[in-house]
């Protein structure tokens, strides 16, 4: 049965899309596993550090053929009235990374009205509203036969597309930064998606009688519902003001109030989890490095640039994030 898992945070700057594809390569490279990374962000950011610079203008140079080739293909159907989706997506290779790719698509941002308009006919008792706002556990389903993990990285809103990415999603992950706005942005996140789910809880038990929701595979409850699988906390980098090291006391002000403003989300969590993943190490140039060389940190090589201290630094940026992947897929229950 394939795993779904989101990587979700309504703030940006966090390193969701590094951790994303990251994690994704350490499970195929190390676990064993056969893995795609589906990228629901209109800005498409994953899909750029996983493929090749010539791989990727490829799918975009053609407006129309990029439609073809990207998610945006999925919802071809929904996009026109209908209740399913095409489910003969193309998925690329990651040379580097070891993974398949949905690329992304910029026109995603424009779907987010008509997801919204399901959701309502959902809340309305309509069948086809559920089936639409339930699209991802369809992707997911048809996908079974060749992926074990389907990775999603979202972008950083708390919109309808990524509502209904992670009601077809089994687990979500959230990267933060200690500082003030990821404090509220925790919070909004556990209220926004415990809201919704005691809807989508509503909205069934109106739809049930009569309709035939195990045909349309919709469930009563959703995975997602015991699906928070954790959150990492992005390094501080110490800045300098004055010839003085400055903001130490406040990120540690802002990491120890993570668990608390956490709360609401350890309401949804799966169960026996580690809900505290670790620190992601800072890497400074090595990012941009692994973008140009669209490579994972652990397979980057002299060859792509890393130089002198840095082979080192790799090292142990590889043991840190091994570290903090080997938690994560414990909580998801892939390290078996």
């Amino acid at each position: 049965m394939t795993t779904a898992i989101a990587f979700f945070n309504n703030k940006g700057g966090v390193g969701k899309t590094t951790l994303a594809c990251n994690f994704a390569s350490y499970l195929s490279t190390e676990l064993g596993r056969r893995v795609a990374v589906a990228d629901c962000d209109p800005q498409a950011n994953a899909t750029q550090l996983l493929l090749t610079d010539s791989a990727w203008e490829g799918i975009y140079e053609e407006r129309r053929s990029a439609e073809e080739r990207t998610i945006l293909k999925a919802l071809k159907k929904i996009r026109a009235g209908d209740s399913t989706i095409v489910g003969d997506l193309e998925v690329h290779q990651s040379e580097r990374f070891e993974v398949g790719v949905i690329a992304g698509h910029p026109t995603l941002s424009v779907v987010e009205d008509q997801l919204s308009s399901s959701w309502g006919e959902f809340q309305a008792k309509l069948l086809g509203g559920a089936r639409r706002s339930l699209w991802v556990r369809q992707l997911v389903k048809m996908l079974g036969e060749s992926q074990d993990v389907v990775i999603f990285d979202l972008g950083p809103s708390l919109g309808a597309l990524n509502r209904s990415v992670l009601m077809g999603c089994d687990f979500f992950v959230t990267p933060v930064a200690a500082d003030l706005f990821s404090l509220y942005a925790l919070e909004n996140i556990g209220d926004w998606v415990g809201g919704w789910l005691d809807e989508y809880d509503d909205a069934y038990k109106r739809l049930a009688p009569g309709a035939d929701t195990a045909e349309y595979d919709i469930p009563e409850r959703l995975p997602i519902r015991a699906g928070w699988a954790g959150y990492s906390v992005q390094q501080y980098v110490a800045k300098s003001a004055g010839g003085k090291i400055r903001g130490v006391q406040s990120y540690e002000r802002y990491r120890q109030q993570i668990p608390e403003k956490a709360e609401l989300l350890r309401k949804i969590a799966a169960p026996g989890i580690e809900s505290n993943l670790g620190i992601v190490p800072n890497m400074f140039s090595m990012v941009p490095l692994a973008q140009t060389a669209h490579s994972p940190i652990a397979d980057l090589k002299p060859a792509d640039g890393v130089r002198g201290a840095q082979v080192s630094q790799r090292l142990r940026y590889i043991e840190q994030l091994n570290q903090m992947f080997e938690t994560l897929a414990g909580n998801l229950g892939l390290d078996k």
